[in-house]
């Protein structure tokens, strides 16, 4: 069974006593009289909570952050959706308020999405500020109080990539916080994270709560990025600290546990804490997920439901489907020419073997036989719809990476292993894991022109895969490696970024969508302030704040 703690996961929520928030850093109880004695396990437990759940009561009902909806707010999927959906992975036909402009690359300050993610980044670290002003060392209070302090940088990371300068606070209190640059924020994680990496646990307590290596982990991911984040690289750096998690206790995912689906499948799966959790398990951050116990409408529920409609898929462990996010050609084009995908008919347990990489989890044919894409007389018959011009969910492959069937279940529709519940899915969410220390890696060493240490580091990921097809790096075969590795885990607009492929005058990649362009319409210049989000109108007006260039 799942080992996630001592303190109950959900019944804690009620004693939390920043209640319903955020509309500024100066969080304060709605009612005075609902201030409760602080509870230092409860409240150390509600710090891991906020990146699981949505609010008080889950999966819907006393929401964390106001004026959007609940399931909407979740911390996974609110991330998901901003670094998936405007990028050359996935799309979307849902117009759900700011979606559309999330999708297209036109949003703006007033936008619903990006106002609720930074809203939720700062309510959580209200949350850790207020645990760690409070929490006592005692018993296991050392750890816990190192854990919140990783979990508060977490969110800060977030902020500093995806808003680049932002207020910033380690306290508390209604004085107005100072606003960081982007430079200065780098900074403070830097130094942060390198205290906790020798005051963290050596090993996990539980494979829910952090050790030592998810803050390397998330070292090397800063380091990576460190030209974007402050105009120096520091590619040695992040090989160094990649090349720690490598060498760690925990392990790339190697050998089938059930025998049944591949070691790449068995990671996004209903009992995936048998091959991520535990000493050497691939997960370095692991976000819980229960189909009783912990049920949230953002987080595995909205990947696995959100990739399906209620048709003939084989069976997901889910009674939701959603008909939401599918292939874009650009991204089935990282396993197979496009031209050919008219008479590629598969289902997703197929379809890794005839692409040769399991990590092509797609599906093009549903269990009827008949294509889950609708004929286009302007292609192929039945092959993918151009992305702008797709409007609805059949216009695409199915993404189905995300499952909630159990490991020991065989293919096929009958579910032998019965997940604890029929909506959520009890699916965890490897939010770091492993496989990023090599691709980081290995992208490190090939800029400071180490071919064969990172040649090494990419081959290690696609052995896992089965994939013998020859490679030779370049920068475009790293880019497009980082997608088939990564794709539909909630970081392929960092990449992009990194790679100078997102937005400004040299970006040179075009996706379907970009922009709102179609193929015909050719490469659109967007403005390189869509490298980071704009900071939310109210709380430039209520902090007095400046905003983000361009915007």
């Amino acid at each position: 069974m799942k080992n996630i703690s001592k303190f109950a996961f959900c019944s804690v929520l009620g004693a939390f006593l920043l209640t319903s928030c955020v509309k500024d850093l100066n969080v304060t109880p709605k009612d005075e009289n609902k201030i409760m004695t602080f509870d230092q396990d409860a409240i150390f437990t509600k710090c891991y909570a906020t990146l699981a759940l949505t609010g008080q009561q889950g999966p819907a009902g006393s929401g964390d952050v106001d004026d959007i909806d609940e399931g909407t707010s979740a911390f996974v999927r609110m991330i998901w959706e901003l670094q998936e959906f405007p990028t050359d992975e996935c799309w979307i036909p849902w117009n759900d308020p700011g979606l559309p402009e999330i999708r297209t690359i036109k949003w703006n300050s007033l936008n619903q999405l990006v106002q609720g993610l930074y809203y939720r980044f700062y309510l959580n670290i209200t949350l850790c500020n207020h645990f760690l002003e409070n929490a006592t060392a005692d018993g296991d209070g050392a750890n816990q109080i190192a854990e919140v302090r990783f979990l508060r940088a977490f969110n800060y990371y977030y902020l500093l990539d995806m808003f680049g300068s932002v207020p910033f606070s380690d306290k508390v209190n209604a004085q107005k916080k100072p606003q960081y640059t982007r430079v200065e924020l780098y900074n403070w994680l830097e130094a942060e994270l390198k205290e906790l990496e020798a005051i963290l646990p050596a090993t996990r307590i539980n494979d829910f709560r952090v050790d030592q290596y998810a803050a390397k982990m998330l070292l090397a991911r800063m380091y990576l990025n460190a030209e974007v984040y402050t105009g120096t690289a520091h590619y040695d750096l992040a090989a160094q600290y990649a090349k720690e998690v490598m060498d760690g206790p925990h392990k790339l995912h190697t050998v089938s546990t059930g025998g049944v689906y591949s070691p790449y499948q068995e990671m996004f799966m209903g009992d995936n804490y048998r091959v991520m959790g535990g000493p050497s398990g691939e997960g370095l951050l692991i976000i819980y997920q229960d189909g009783i116990n912990a049920q949230c409408w953002g987080g595995s529920t909205f990947l696995v439901a959100g990739c399906r409609d209620k048709t003939v898929y084989v069976n997901p462990a889910t009674s939701e489907g959603w008909a939401g996010f599918r292939c874009t050609p650009e991204f089935v084009d990282k396993f197979i020419d496009v031209s050919l995908t008219g008479t590629t008919l598969y289902n997703e347990f197929d379809m890794p073997g005839i692409l040769g990489d399991d990590r092509a989890i797609l599906c093009s044919k549903l269990n009827t036989g008949k294509p889950v894409v609708k004929a286009d007389t302007t292609l192929l018959a039945d092959s993918l719809v151009t992305r702008g011009n797709m409007g609805e969910f059949y216009d695409g492959w199915s993404m189905l990476k995300w499952t909630g069937r159990y490991i020991a279940n065989p293919l096929g529709e009958d579910i032998t292993v019965i997940p604890h519940g029929t909506q959520f899915p009890d699916t965890d969410i490897p939010f770091m894991r492993v496989g990023e220390a090599y691709m980081t890696y290995a992208e490190a060493q090939f800029r400071l022109g180490n071919t064969t240490e990172a040649a090494n580091a990419i081959q290690a990921l696609r052995d896992r895969a089965n994939n013998t097809t020859p490679f030779t790096l370049s920068l475009d075969f790293l880019l497009d490696e980082w997608c088939r590795e990564f794709y539909a885990e909630g970081r392929r607009r960092i990449d992009l970024v990194r790679f100078g492929k997102f937005a400004g005058p040299t970006a040179d990649y075009h996706w379907e969508g970009r922009g709102g362009n179609t193929s015909e319409q050719g490469l659109v210049t967007l403005d390189k302030k869509f490298n980071v989000y704009p900071i939310p109108e109210s709380d430039i007006v209520a902090g007095g704040l400046t905003q983000n260039e361009g915007y």
